[in-house]
């Protein structure tokens, strides 16, 4: 450690000891979190707020810290953001790993966890403050045998874990990152009204959608890990299981309220088995990788990373705007692939974030 980080370390904690001394001594145990963790009977995704952000600034300071503190000497209510270390209590330990980050020892926005990442739908909040979900490495059968011919041949892949971002990406977060970095949020071309803050950003491309994962440190799934995502070990026609249910996501029979996109998380019934919303309906989403009808027919089984080069990208998921049957297939399945070229932006196709282990 610096020896000028240590000092100032040292020197923020004695302040806090002295906080502590001066609001009085309560119990010395760590406070849990539990009594105020939401019920998972809806999709209540945590879509704002940083962990150990406690003044809602989106930076570390002492002031959060002393918040933390006045958590666990039972001054203040519970917070779930003070759990900076994501064991379930808030504690010193906690107002230690904000600090940390204060004096530039550790990096900013902290990760933490709900879950470890080892379980299908642990959760962590991700650095620019949305619910990502833990997928666990394991294999599954690509593909969908009586789908469209881009879907075959069915073969086995097998990924590594990551994490996958637990909706699409809002319009509030896509323009929190246009702030930060001076890029034009979409103006939805003048003639679409602006569907709401907690609704997918659409009309970004490939690029924006990159764009946005660079910032943040993430990456855009490949499809392998997408449909992985979607479909789990045992290859789901639907997230939810094998069977069609129009009340399971937003498509073109049940739109949202303004005859277009839901909120996302609106569909807590056709979560995935990782506890992934919305990942078809609502919008088409982009993956990483270059698109080639022909892929499967040479893809490795291991983390299979799409093609080399090509001229369109690959989308996922189907959105608002698709049929339950669209031409001769149904663009809702898992399975489905379609290509999209990367300018492309437009009312029915966003992205979801995704990130190895942190």
């Amino acid at each position: 450690m610096h020896l000028a980080h240590l000092h100032r370390l040292c020197a923020v904690c004695v302040a806090l000891v002295l906080v502590v001394g001066i609001v009085g001594c309560h119990s010395g145990a760590e406070r849990n979190i539990a009594p105020t963790a939401v019920a998972p009977t809806a999709a209540t995704p945590s879509q704002s707020g940083l962990l150990g952000d406690l003044n809602g600034n989106g930076l570390p300071n002492v002031a959060d810290a002393i918040g933390i503190l006045r958590i666990f000497v039972g001054i203040d209510a519970l917070d779930p953001l003070a759990d900076c270390d994501g064991d379930g209590n808030v504690g010193v330990a906690d107002a230690i790993m904000l600090l940390r980050c204060v004096v530039g020892l550790d990096a900013w926005p902290i990760s933490g966890a709900a879950g470890d990442g080892t379980d299908p739908g642990d959760q962590t909040i991700g650095p620019d403050g949305q619910t990502l979900v833990w997928v666990p490495g394991g294999s599954f059968m690509m593909g969908y045998q009586i789908g469209y011919f881009n879907e075959r041949p069915v073969h086995r892949v097998t990924l590594d874990g990551f994490w996958i971002g637990q909706c699409e990406v809002t319009n509030a977060q896509y323009q929190a990152f246009c702030t930060a970095t001076g890029r034009t949020f979409p103006d939805y071309y003048g003639w679409y009204p602006y569907w709401g803050d907690d609704h997918p950003v659409v009309f970004e491309s490939w690029h924006d959608a990159e764009a946005y994962c660079d910032y943040y440190g993430y990456t855009l799934p490949t499809e392998a890990q997408w449909e992985y995502a979607a479909a789990g070990p045992t290859s789901r026609v639907y997230p939810w299981g094998n069977e069609w249910d129009w009340q399971k996501c937003c498509d073109y029979g049940n739109r949202g309220p303004g005859g277009d996109t839901f909120p996302v998380g609106s569909f807590p019934a056709g979560a995935s088995w990782c506890a992934a919303l919305d990942m078809v309906g609502n919008v088409w989403e982009w993956c990483a990788d270059w698109y080639d009808a022909d892929y499967y027919q040479v893809s490795p089984e291991l983390n299979p990373p799409g093609p080399e080069s090509g001229t369109v990208r690959v989308r996922r998921g189907g959105s608002w705007a698709c049929y339950y049957y669209y031409y001769s297939g149904d663009l809702l399945r898992a399975a489905c692939r379609y290509p999209a070229g990367p300018s492309y932006a437009g009312s029915d196709i966003g992205f979801r974030v995704s990130r190895s282990r942190l």
